[in-house]
């Protein structure tokens, strides 16, 4: 008997439970509705939204459309996400219900109905509005569905289909901080670079033309700030790319008042960036972004005109750390082999004359020491001697070359009377000091680069094919 009493004792107790769920969820029935989807369209004429009013935990907005342009309300000067924008309206007018509360309206606190995560008024092209208040997650979905209220029916939708509505407008703003780069890096030409900074000197490239090397076109700049110096060839792969296409993590401030730029470090910017640019057919555009301090790896970032303070990663913007002396030209010298009329290379007791008529025309003669040179093998060579890439270029508190023993020389003529001379010292079994013009620019670099210079030269003098190293 008294094991019969125990028995008894815990059925009650498990009813009690089960009777509480049932209480707080309704039966399965009424609280998730028929366990087989039953789909129900809100949205049936098919007509095309043309308003969304949305008041939520975050304040409030108006999104609006004239024709296909979309708009916020109070936010017409702003660039919008446009993604966003659409998924939203495209969501709301494919709006699905995936069940039905039977008795949800009598328990509308039961779902987070009683106070709304979000009331959203929508209104069609044609004038028809409907409302719709969203609460909260249904348990045990892993917040892929919510409860919805619309025309006095309790709802399970798809979180997918309404969570944009749970955001606020700074959700809506577009997140781009600078334009996509384009695939093909041929579609467009970068003609100005200028990097200020607060309290510093003005970083500042400009396109100067395109060349032939040796057999092969680069685009060429020039550093016209805080020095004129070529900049380095490698701006094109390098840097350029990282210029674009930067995206923002989130969006701050909403035209913000001074007090707030301030705050920001953006009332007296850190950086600004300003970029030119052409694109396949000519057709000039421009860019900035003002860029406060970095604090723990965080920039404040205003683009261009838009009246909006972004927050974005220090990662994404590696043009803050550019400088002259990481910008500048560490190719020793590499004319245009067009512009050159005679070029001599003296070393270890050996001289290499070559003498240069109409290059790269239908009569191009390529001459070295009085004999004719492959023009092919020539431009393979020429190659790894405009290709000397100083570690260290020195404006300033040059070597003293009275006391360094002279390795080579090698005197550039060029077609309009002038001349470069490069003098080549021996300072350690590793390196080598490169003297432009007496003193006029000098450079450190590998001994190696000299010492395989040097020898394909000697190849070509030779009669031996040297091969493309490119």
């Amino acid at each position: 008997m008294k094991r019969q009493w125990i028995t008894a004792g815990v059925i009650a107790v498990c009813l009690a439970v089960l009777g509480a769920v049932w209480l707080f969820l309704g039966n399965p029935d009424s609280s998730e509705g028929n366990k087989e989807r039953k789909e129900i369209a809100l949205w049936k004429d098919g007509s095309t939204i043309q308003q969304i009013e949305t008041e939520n935990e975050q304040g409030r907005f108006l999104l609006y459309w004239d024709g296909e342009e979309a708009a916020v309300k109070g936010m017409e000067d702003l660039p919008l996400d446009e993604g966003t924008v659409e998924n939203i309206r495209k969501n709301l007018e494919n709006l699905t219900a995936e069940q039905e509360v039977s008795d949800g309206q009598d328990r509308l606190s039961d779902f987070g109905l009683d106070h709304p995560k979000a009331q959203v008024l929508i209104t069609s092209d044609n004038g028809d509005n409907m409302t719709v208040q969203i609460g909260e997650e249904v348990p045990g979905e892993e917040g892929t569905l919510r409860y919805l209220l619309w025309e006095d029916q309790v709802l399970i939708v798809k979180s997918s289909q309404i969570e944009d509505l749970l955001y606020g407008r700074e959700s809506l703003v577009s997140r781009e901080l600078t334009p996509e780069y384009p695939e093909g890096e041929e579609d467009i030409l970068v003609t100005r670079l200028e990097i200020a900074e607060n309290g510093g000197s003005d970083l500042i490239l400009e396109y100067r033309d395109s060349q032939e090397l040796a057999g092969y076109t680069v685009n060429s700049y020039q550093m016209v700030s805080p020095r004129d110096y070529p900049a380095d060839a490698g701006v094109t792969e390098d840097v350029f790319p990282d210029l674009f296409g930067i995206q923002a993590e989130s969006v701050e401030r909403i035209h913000p008042d001074e007090q707030e730029k301030e705050t920001t470090g953006l009332a007296d910017p850190w950086k600004t960036l300003q970029v030119e640019y052409t694109d396949s057919e000519g057709k000039a555009y421009s860019f900035s972004l003002q860029v406060s301090r970095p604090d723990h790896g965080m920039v404040y970032v205003m683009s261009g005109d838009t009246d909006v303070i972004y927050t974005c990663s220090e990662d994404k913007m590696p043009w803050m750390e550019e400088t002259a002396d990481s910008l500048v030209s560490h190719t020793v010298l590499a004319a245009d082999i067009k512009t050159l009329d005679r070029l001599e290379i003296t070393a270890g007791g050996e001289q290499y004359q070559f003498q240069f008529e109409d290059v790269g025309g239908e009569k191009e003669r390529i001459t070295c020491n009085g004999s004719e040179t492959d023009g092919g093998s020539f431009r393979s060579f020429y190659y790894t001697l405009a290709g000397l890439s100083a570690d260290q270029v020195l404006f300033t508190d040059f070597p003293d070359t009275a006391a360094l023993k002279e390795e080579a020389r090698i005197t550039y003529q060029y077609q309009d009377g002038t001349e470069d001379v490069l003098t080549c010292y021996h300072e350690d079994s590793r390196q080598v000091y490169v003297e432009l013009n007496q003193g006029e620019r000098g450079f450190l670099l590998q001994a190696s680069q000299l010492e395989t210079m040097l020898d394909t030269v000697k190849r070509l003098a030779a009669g031996e094919e040297i091969a493309a190293r490119y």
